[in-house]
């Protein structure tokens, strides 16, 4: 086993430490992957592995917002299953995708909904991870 698959790897992003425990190999190079899909304009690519992955069905994506959330830059509403975005731009940002996804996961999951900071984390988790194989 390598060196990544062992105890805690620390390292600096924005004025903040970020600590990747216990996350496997296959586990890194997946989340990069879905990042790298991302940022490569290949945002419903993405979802499919997602939802593969964690066994759900995939979200739909639509841009352009609904009512009541047109000053949001995205929103995920349960009721549709349905990812908004507010534009295009928002389509090839990870950070928009992976949290609301991550409600929609919450969705299939339990009955809370999922809570903001949570989903950030969720986010940003990924980022990490394709920070990280990046820099490798």
């Amino acid at each position: 086993m390598s060196s990544l698959e062992h105890g805690a790897r620390m390292f600096m992003n924005s004025e903040k430490e970020y600590v990747l425990s216990n996350m496997s190999t296959t586990d890194l190079l997946f989340k990069a992957k879905v990042v790298g899909l991302i940022l490569s304009k290949d945002a419903e690519k993405a979802l499919d592995l997602l939802s593969q992955h964690y066994r759900i069905a995939k979200p739909n994506l639509k841009v352009g917002m609904p009512k009541g959330h047109l000053r949001k830059l995205a929103c995920y509403v349960a009721k549709k299953r349905t990812i908004h975005v507010s534009g295009r731009e928002a389509l090839h940002n990870p950070r928009v995708i992976l949290h609301e996804f991550y409600h929609h996961l919450r969705n299939f999951s339990d009955t809370q909904r999922g809570i903001e900071k949570y989903a950030e984390k969720f986010a940003e988790d990924y980022l990490q991870a394709y920070v990280r194989v990046r820099g490798s």
